[in-house]
């Protein structure tokens, strides 16, 4: 009899081994999946913060403001390498209550007036390239066409 007791002592002392043994594993599963969750969370809040880094915000526009607008490509058989990405300049006309604008060529080009609607993501601030020098722009007979500024020669020292 003591044998027997001995026996299912030692079964039993061998199930508790084993159920011991399958807790123990499935605490090391849960650490690990809870360690993999801050992983994968620290890895969205800094995807996060370098996306809204790289975003503007909240852009707001009013009327009269002057812009570019993104360009389609062209579906030629040109590099689109060499055509301009932005159009303009265009003025904002009309503000609709969404993040979309009318907005209207400043300058006519060939007789014909442009004019369409564009999400504020396909539009951006236009600049001259000689932002310092505005009365040179007003001056030239090209008007509000991007000019570019006129380089210096320096003389060969003897």
């Amino acid at each position: 009899m003591v044998k027997d007791e001995l026996r299912l002592l030692q079964g039993d002392i061998k199930n508790l081994k084993k159920e011991r043994h399958s807790l123990l594993l499935q605490i090391q599963e849960n650490k690990k999946r809870v360690e993999n969750l801050k992983i994968i969370n620290d890895s969205l809040v800094k995807t996060n913060a370098y996306y809204d880094k790289k975003k503007s915000g909240k852009v707001s526009l009013r009327k009269g403001d002057i812009m570019t607008i993104r360009r389609t490509s062209n579906t030629t058989c040109e590099s689109t390498k060499t055509q301009p990405r932005y159009r303009g300049p265009m003025v904002v006309t009309e503000i609709p209550p969404s993040d979309t604008y009318r907005i209207s060529q400043l300058k006519p080009s060939n007789g014909r007036p442009y004019a369409t609607t564009a999400h504020v993501s396909q539009l951006k601030a236009w600049r001259s390239w000689n932002e310092d020098d505005d009365d040179s722009i007003e001056n030239s007979d090209d008007g509000p066409e991007m000019q570019r500024p006129k380089r210096t020669v320096r003389k060969p020292e003897p």
